[in-house]
């Protein structure tokens, strides 16, 4: 993967400060949440870019209604690949109910019944966590090469491509966490110099979603272009 490319090709985009102001308003709504959908839908369209080995991948705002439903059909795919942990909590629920009404002759027995439970499902909760991580990923990538909502829920395909591309996935985890830890680490010292500090530090935190969701993205591109059996020709 060419990570110098992800952090960099932005800025080759001679109307990228338009694109990603777009992409910052859009952020500074997302607390409305339906804005969230025009987000990871702006991501799968610099993914799908990518993986057609567009020069520049940086995709225009002017489909809005594509961009929310791209963004829509993700959420709702990664959503049903939580149902198992929504069940987990489901039974962990009935269980303490159930320990909490337990006689008082049985409480030993419910507090005994109910800490096993909550243990077992405390590490398949962190099992499924790890799986879930590359999973996510992986239906983004599935999403792109197919174009099709329901070919995200062909399980053997979404987990053939998280089992084969477990390095780039965490690739990606590692780079696009540095690079927040390393924007985290310059507001922090902005946030010591008064007013133009502060102006700037907010500036920057707000910036810096909409520019790893690029990167992210592109990332994933990369990913995508690995199956699709297309090298992109600005890649490497």
């Amino acid at each position: 993967m060419d990570l110098a490319k992800a952090f960099t090709y932005i800025i080759e985009d001679e109307r990228w400060t338009s694109k990603l102001l777009i992409a910052l308003i859009v952020t500074f709504f997302s607390f409305l949440f339906i804005p969230i959908f025009f987000l990871i839908g702006y991501s799968v369209a610099i993914t799908r870019n990518v993986k057609a080995g567009v020069e520049k991948p940086l995709p225009e705002w002017d489909d809005w209604g594509k961009l929310f439903m791209d963004g829509l059909y993700i959420f709702l795919a990664q959503l049903v690949y939580t149902l198992p942990f929504w069940l987990l909590m489901c039974v962990a629920t009935i269980v303490t109910v159930a320990a909490g009404n337990a006689p008082t002759n049985a409480q030993d027995f419910a507090t005994a019944a109910l800490g096993t439970t909550w243990l077992i499902i405390s590490c398949l909760g962190f099992l499924f966590a790890i799986a879930l991580f590359f999973i996510s990923p992986a239906i983004i990538v599935q999403y792109v090469l197919t174009d099709e909502f329901g070919a995200c829920f062909r399980f053997g395909d979404v987990l053939g491509i998280a089992r084969q591309s477990i390095g780039d996935i965490m690739m990606v985890f590692l780079a696009t966490f540095g690079a927040g830890l390393a924007v985290s680490v310059v507001t922090g010292v902005l946030a010591f110099i008064p007013c133009v500090g502060w102006i700037l530090a907010f500036v920057i935190s707000m910036a810096v979603g909409p520019y790893l969701t690029a990167v992210t993205g592109h990332l994933y591109g990369q990913i995508a272009a690995k199956f699709s059996g297309k090298s992109p020709k600005f890649v490497g």
